[in-house]
């Protein structure tokens, strides 16, 4: 039996690097080789806390890339050697809900690294529900791997920009200088911001953020 390599979650603190079954391949499924997969806060979460969502023994991680190297006979759309993303939860497409579009609220949120096996291996199925769902993302073919793995995180801070409707020449304040504070910061910037400032109370990740050149770092302790 062929296996790969994962990051197998069985309970809190009890997370294991080791040899599962290479996942198979149904007609209405992808499987992708990974080459980056993002470790979520939650991920840590996960570790030091348990999670009751995480069915064990699971493969983790949501936040991953990779190559399809096989396309389920009845998928349509995409090819071996497509580079891909997926949205982390899966929804049902049935639920009010998701019939009224509104797919992040659905009922039944199904998570890879939760409910599906995820992206911390060597490959990864896409459940045939996450393709119906058009939760599987192309990627152009310029984006590195390093960086398409963070299209989750960054789709995040994209809405949040649109939600505050920033216009070219804004002055912007991002409260904190965590990875997605310095995001968050970033699309704001690429957004027309004309000014910002980016707030946080740890210096460590503050001397991070000066190489992005934003206008100010302020530690609103001091």
């Amino acid at each position: 039996m062929a296996t790969i390599r994962a990051v197998v979650y069985h309970a809190s603190g009890d997370i294991r690097v080791e040899r599962v079954a290479l996942p198979a391949c149904g007609p209405r499924e992808l499987r992708v080789r990974v080459d980056a997969c993002a470790v979520c806060g939650t991920d840590l979460k996960s570790w030091k806390s348990g999670n009751p969502r995480i069915t064990p023994p699971r493969v983790m991680g949501h936040e991953f890339t990779g190559l399809i190297e096989t396309v389920g006979r009845e998928v349509r759309g995409f090819e071996v050697g497509q580079r891909v993303v997926m949205a982390t939860s899966v929804s049902c497409g049935r639920c009010r809900y998701c019939q009224r579009g509104w797919r992040n609220l659905c009922v039944d949120l199904a998570c890879m690294g939760f409910a599906y096996d995820g992206g911390m291996a060597e490959c990864v199925t896409i459940p045939a529900r996450a393709i119906e769902q058009g939760h599987v993302v192309k990627v152009s073919g310029h984006v590195e791997s390093r960086g398409a793995a963070l299209a989750e995180p960054v789709s995040c801070c994209v809405n949040a920009v649109d939600h505050c409707q920033i216009a070219p020449g804004d002055t912007v304040v991002v409260l904190g200088g965590g990875p997605l504070g310095i995001v968050n910061a970033c699309v704001a910037r690429h957004a027309g911001a004309g000014q910002i400032i980016l707030s946080g109370r740890n210096p460590a990740r503050l001397r991070r953020a000066e190489a992005l050149g934003f206008d100010r770092l302020v530690d609103p302790a001091r």
